[in-house]
């Protein structure tokens, strides 16, 4: 009986396992008359149980699983280079000197070593670099015709000689900043024979023919006393080493190293240096002004970075777009506003720092 006993308690236990509470009560009334025989009793064992979803369910409330969250999968996308990044270079040649030019651009010059002027500028001249050997002023206004100048300064500084030769071609000619260059004594060792009054670097916003834009302007002015007019020896002003730069209003800091590659690329030909040797007989080699000092540059380096920063922010906002750095490439992109959103966490792609708004961009991310 006892072996019978053990069968039986056995399966009640497993079904007890699977029914849950009732199966439990169920066992406690089947064992609570101990004073029974059981020699006799038989109990009828299904082969099999009833399927669990038979059985009432849990009333304990389980939390549902949901799906692993996982990091999103690095998307690749597609930028639109900027202008200024993707530009081709092409050589330019002319008989007193070569340059490196964006393909598509020109070049405009006149002079011969004695007085050389050039300019290179994009297709639609809105962005551009011109070079001038020298010029000169009047410091009387009543002597400018009669020595053939086209223009007088009363003080001879640089910003009265850029306001006065832009004061009659733009709506507005505006210095914004000035600073002088750190090079002032290599200008100084190309003119030995006379002392620099000034040499500034200035930059200035414009407007012209209903476009507006910003640019570099930076000169030398001399106190020339060897201005001979009809044996008469009259005092002027010299302007040398005169550089401009400039783009559309908001772009110089992006264009800046497309200039500056044209003009540290400039080389004067051997033509130029036989003929600007015997002009010049004491002086052995020509110095290029363009390669020796980095005008667009140094003038970003020394005014404040606080007006470019701000300047480029509320054009971010207003356009709605958002400045991301690209850690694979290095590179800084213009992106729609919410990329990084929708790139989720991923190290690739992380918002710029304030600093690097100077940078300027090379190229769009469109959505």
């Amino acid at each position: 009986m006892k072996k019978t006993i053990a069968v039986i308690l056995a399966a009640m236990l497993a079904a007890a396992s699977l029914s849950g509470c009732y199966g439990l009560g169920f066992l406690r009334d089947f064992l609570a008359d101990d004073e029974e025989d059981y020699e006799d009793m038989t109990v009828d064992i299904p082969g099999t149980f009833p399927e669990i979803d038979d059985y009432p369910k849990n009333t304990i409330p389980v939390p549902e699983l949901t799906e692993l969250q996982t990091a999103p999968a690095v998307q690749e996308v597609n930028v639109r280079p900027a202008e200024w990044a993707s530009v081709q270079w092409e050589p330019y040649s002319s008989p007193y000197f070569t340059l490196n030019i964006p393909s598509g651009w020109q070049v405009e010059w006149q002079g011969d070593a004695n007085q050389l002027a050039w300019r290179a500028v994009s297709p639609d001249g809105k962005i551009g670099f011109f070079n001038q050997d020298h010029a000169y002023a009047a410091k009387d206004a009543s002597m400018a015709s009669a020595l053939g100048f086209s223009m007088s300064l009363s003080e001879g500084t640089v910003q009265e000689y850029f306001e006065t030769m832009y004061k009659d071609t733009t709506d507005y000619f505006s210095v914004q900043n000035s600073c002088v260059p750190g090079n002032k004594d290599v200008i100084q060792a190309i003119r030995p024979y006379t002392a620099i009054r000034d040499y500034q670097a200035l930059y200035a916003t414009f407007k012209e023919n209903g476009r507006e834009g910003e640019g570099v302007y930076s000169a030398v002015i001399m106190d020339s006393k060897d201005v001979v007019v009809r044996g008469a020896n009259y005092g002027a002003w010299e302007i040398n080493c005169i550089c401009t730069q400039w783009a559309p209003a908001g772009t110089l800091v992006n264009w800046a190293p497309v200039i500056d590659t044209i003009a540290k690329s400039f080389q004067y030909t051997d033509l130029y240096i036989q003929q600007w040797q015997q002009i010049a007989q004491s002086v052995t080699e020509p110095k290029s002004t363009v390669s020796d000092n980095d005008p667009v540059m140094e003038v970003f380096e020394e005014r404040s970075k606080s007006d470019t920063i701000i300047q480029e922010k509320r054009s971010d906002m207003l356009e709605e777009y958002e400045r991301v750095y690209d850690n694979n490439t290095g590179e800084i992109y213009r992106a729609y506003n919410g990329f990084l959103d929708d790139m989720g966490d991923q190290n690739r792609y992380t918002p710029i720092t304030d600093n690097q708004y100077t940078e300027g961009y090379v190229g769009w991310i469109d959505k």
